[in-house]
């Protein structure tokens, strides 16, 4: 195949096995070039715009940028790329939200090379791909399990949808519930309740808890 007509893909991801098993995987099918890898959010926004990917695999936990500040970077920065959110995380929510703030599609790290290959090829023709797992996340799971499946502090922040995010940064910045709906245009009582089930996800009790979460999680 002719190389401009290869799909050129950038690879983001902090583990050295991911980024050369990806790459290896890709390099070896005609149909892709893999012309750029970066193993955390700095890196990336140093390295993208001069590799001029059409598609970027992006994991969603590397050090550095937060992963949707990422996402806006790209959209901001290099808007014809295609964002192919490539994670061990998986929720509905979360999938809404990542294509709600611009990425093309959605990959688990459980997909197979030919998966893998498909999802890249059909982001980069301007479709939504959306690969789910087996036994996904489904926003009505009962707390209890929910929270026995989300082990680690990410994991518990990605249950969140976009809105608590921005709802749980207003806490921990110490806006009252009036001033948070005032600023994100909702009622005091919309605030409210996002707020009770922000402290469900978390298993949380408290504001002080929200707090220290999202200092943790560097939101704020």
């Amino acid at each position: 195949m002719n190389k401009q007509q290869q799909i050129k893909v950038f690879i983001a991801d902090d583990h050295p096995i991911v980024l050369q098993g990806v790459s290896c995987v890709l390099s070896n099918n005609p149909a892709f070039q893999v012309v750029g890898t970066a193993a955390s959010g700095d890196e990336l926004s140093r390295k993208l715009l001069h590799a001029k990917p059409n598609v970027l695999l992006l994991d969603l936990n590397m050090p550095g940028k937060d992963f949707y500040e990422n996402i806006n970077w790209v959209k901001t920065n290099a808007p014809s790329v295609k964002i192919l959110a490539y994670t061990s995380y998986h929720t509905t929510d979360l999938v809404r939200s990542l294509i709600h703030d611009g990425a093309a599609g959605y990959l688990p790290k459980t997909a197979t090379p030919a998966e893998i290959a498909e999802a890249i090829q059909c982001v980069s023709q301007g479709e939504i791909h959306v690969t789910m797992v087996a036994h996904a996340q489904s926003d009505a799971t009962p707390v209890t399990e929910h929270a026995a499946s989300l082990p680690d502090d990410f994991r518990k922040r990605l249950g969140l949808s976009r809105r608590e995010q921005e709802i749980l940064v207003l806490i921990s910045r110490g806006l009252s519930s009036q001033r948070i709906g005032q600023t994100l245009y909702i009622s005091k009582h919309t605030v409210e309740t996002h707020r009770k089930n922000i402290l469900r996800k978390l298993d949380f009790n408290s504001s002080t808890e929200l707090v220290k979460f999202a200092v943790q999680q560097r939101l704020v």
